[in-house]
């Protein structure tokens, strides 16, 4: 294993200082922090101290040889600066793999500082601008549906002048704002896939402008939850153009007991035209008891979406071989979504063999920027929503091979 993860320094930094570094929510200079005198005069001191001791933090995550695992490598990737060899032997023997990623470890590097800020910004309704619709990729979406990419420069300048306390070389304003775009698109990268799934398939796409959408969300976890808790589930309802109904469902969710009270009969109104449910359990238990069910029955979903489902292993395949049974039967559309392009190839692997209509495969331009390490594979990255997959059920004979 490249590194553990148990502890993530950048975290730990932002939980610890965050009421310190933006007293009012958002990041503000240090100027502002240090101009405040009931910090005390040792403040600006102690804080240049913690940024050093999390940036030796990091450091010492990746001690490791990038190679044969061994501990306190001292040759350094002079690309990257984020992986480390035991002599040359051990480089060379990772050239090719490590080329594919050296910038994105190179990027990982510089966002990992920027993690350890409070959030320069909170993004709100007032950041919107135009009709919605269609997002075309993260340009389009920063700078023709949203005000962010504007707001980005600024902010990146306030950034900027933390950097001294790191002890780190000072990059350059637009190196700082490119990490931004890439920290945010994993804000946003779900609630937009979840907009646009329903595009993902032919003939599936909302005509009806006021009749309500219905999407399921298999799998679902802490990053759905809080996009739903935090409102930005909205913007799914924004390009599909008419109001959603999202219904998470996992086994995952008894670990969000805020989501129990979000029920068929009581969903959550997260937005004007956005509801949520919940259900705590299997897929197939889920449609048994609210889609079959006289007693409460809930309209059949227009498509389901599985958020890194992981089939691309045999255990997550057999666990999801019911799920993916129940939708082919019932004819709803699955649309699934994958971490790398590894894992998105393994999956078409796995899924090959089940006769399964997929329509699209390919690289998801509304998949997150925000790339990291594989703590498990020094030369592989993972980012949210990389990769697509949508299965058509529609016309589907039920039966899997």
């Amino acid at each position: 294993m490249a590194f553990d993860l148990t502890e993530y320094p950048p975290r730990t930094f932002r939980d610890k200082y965050t009421h310190y570094l933006a007293p009012k929510g958002t990041l503000v200079t240090p100027q502002q922090v240090f101009g405040n005198k009931k910090l005390g005069p040792a403040a600006e001191e102690g804080i240049r101290k913690a940024f050093k001791i999390t940036i030796k933090k990091l450091k010492k995550l990746r001690s490791a040889c990038a190679a044969c695992e061994k501990e306190g490598a001292t040759v350094e990737c002079l690309g990257c600066k984020a992986v480390r060899y035991c002599n040359e032997e051990c480089r060379v023997s990772r050239i090719n793999t490590h080329a594919a990623v050296c910038r994105h470890l190179k990027d990982e590097l510089l966002d990992q500082v920027v993690e350890c800020l409070p959030s320069p910004l909170i993004p709100g309704p007032d950041m919107l601008r135009g009709r919605g619709g269609l997002v075309k990729d993260w340009n389009d979406w920063y700078n023709n549906h949203t005000s962010l990419g504007a707001t980005f420069q600024h902010k990146s300048s306030i950034i900027s002048l933390w950097w001294e306390y790191t002890g780190l070389t000072i990059p350059e304003v637009p190196e700082i704002e490119a990490s931004l775009w890439r920290i945010y698109s994993n804000i946003f990268s779900t609630p937009l896939n979840v907009g646009h799934c329903a595009l993902w398939f032919p003939d599936l796409a909302p005509a009806e402008k006021n009749k309500e959408f219905h999407i399921h969300l298999l799998g679902a976890d802490e990053p759905e939850v809080k996009a739903v808790q935090q409102g930005i589930i909205q913007i799914a309802s924004r390009v599909l153009g008419r109001p959603l109904v999202v219904t998470l469902v996992a086994p995952d969710l008894q670990n969000h007991p805020e989501t129990m009270t979000w029920s068929p009969t009581s969903p959550f109104q997260c937005g004007p035209n956005v509801k949520a449910v919940a259900y705590p359990g299997l897929y197939h238990d889920f449609w048994q008891q609210h889609i079959l069910s006289d007693k409460e029955k809930m309209k059949r979903p227009d498509v389901a979406l599985a958020i890194h489902p992981g089939v691309h292993t045999e255990p997550m395949l057999i666990l999801w071989k019911p799920t993916l049974q129940l939708l082919a039967k019932e004819q709803i559309p699955l649309a699934m979504t994958t971490y790398n392009q590894a894992e998105f190839e393994e999956t078409l692997e796995k899924l090959a063999p089940l006769g399964l209509n997929i329509v699209r495969k390919e690289k998801n331009m509304l998949g997150s920027l925000h790339a990291k390490q594989t703590p498990y594979e020094p030369d592989h990255v993972w980012a949210a929503n990389s990769y697509l997959i949508a299965i058509d059920n529609r016309g589907h004979n039920g039966s899997l091979s």
